[in-house]
């Protein structure tokens, strides 16, 4: 029998107390009264493909009104390597960091990164010769592949961690006019409920491939036959564009509660 957890709200509101109460770098550097702390923003895109030669990251940088900083540069960090990449002379500033000269600087080859790899930017700042990094200036890059909407319309298998209700076949179809905008038909049916029409819409930041969705009614009762109104998903998560994944969050709900939030992998089918 699946049951709602009343207690879903009540964590969540703890989890965002806790994490209001928290003392971040950030927090930590005001309290000395040293250092600034700077903050990087519009990132766009936020990732890198295997393309490293025209590939790149770029984002601003920024402090605080009223801040300065003797010397400011960017230091990443792959695998256990570090290196400085670039120096900033002046606030704000757009910086663009392309992959094979990222690469080049931490002294490997373009061999040694692979999809699903990540690299760690930091924004390092000296002031009155007190070093400062936040996490308000730090940017973590994922490496993947060239977005293709090609590989996405076709069936999927949906397999889910601690949903055992969910696991099955459904089918993707790339909106025709927007390639980033998604829809799911079949989660109903997949689930054990009645075949409908409804789809659930999925939307892919193409500067980070995150996902999204809004709350989507997939059908009108529970699938599993319960006797609750009205059966909703919740969407988040990320879209893993070198082997058409969708790594998901979904919040599930009735009209009566929350039953909470569950992992779903989405993965393309192999031909038969």
């Amino acid at each position: 029998m699946k049951k709602i957890n009343i207690y879903y709200i009540l964590a969540l509101f703890l989890a965002v107390s806790f994490a209001a109460c928290e003392n971040t770098n950030e927090n930590l550097v005001k309290q000395r009264g040293v250092g600034a702390v700077p903050k990087v923003f519009n990132i766009s895109p936020a990732f890198y493909t295997t393309d490293f030669k025209n590939s790149f990251v770029k984002f601003d940088v920024d402090l605080p009104e009223g801040q300065s900083v003797d010397h400011a540069e960017i230091q990443a960090t792959f695998k256990g390597k570090t290196a400085i990449i670039q120096e900033i002379t002046s606030f704000p500033a757009t910086i663009k960091m392309i992959a094979a000269d990222v690469i080049s600087k931490l002294g490997l080859t373009t061999k040694d990164v692979k999809s699903d790899d990540s690299f760690m930017f930091e924004v390092i700042t000296t002031s009155g010769g007190v070093k400062t990094r936040s996490m308000t200036g730090a940017i973590k890059a994922f490496v993947t592949c060239v977005y293709d909407p090609a590989i996405i319309s076709k069936d999927y298998h949906v397999v889910t961690k601690g949903w055992d209700t969910a696991e099955g076949d459904v089918t993707f179809s790339v909106d025709p006019v927007n390639p980033f905008k998604i829809s799911i038909a079949g989660l109903f049916a997949m689930e054990g409920g009645e075949p409908n029409d409804n789809v659930l819409v999925l939307n892919i930041d193409p500067n980070s491939y995150k996902v999204s969705g809004v709350k989507t009614k997939l059908g009108s009762t529970d699938p599993f036959g319960e006797g609750y109104t009205n059966y909703y998903y919740e969407p988040s998560g990320l879209y893993k564009s070198c082997e058409g994944v969708f790594e998901m969050m979904i919040k599930i709900s009735v009209d009566e509660g929350n039953f909470g939030a569950y992992g779903f992998t989405f993965t393309p089918k192999k031909p038969a």
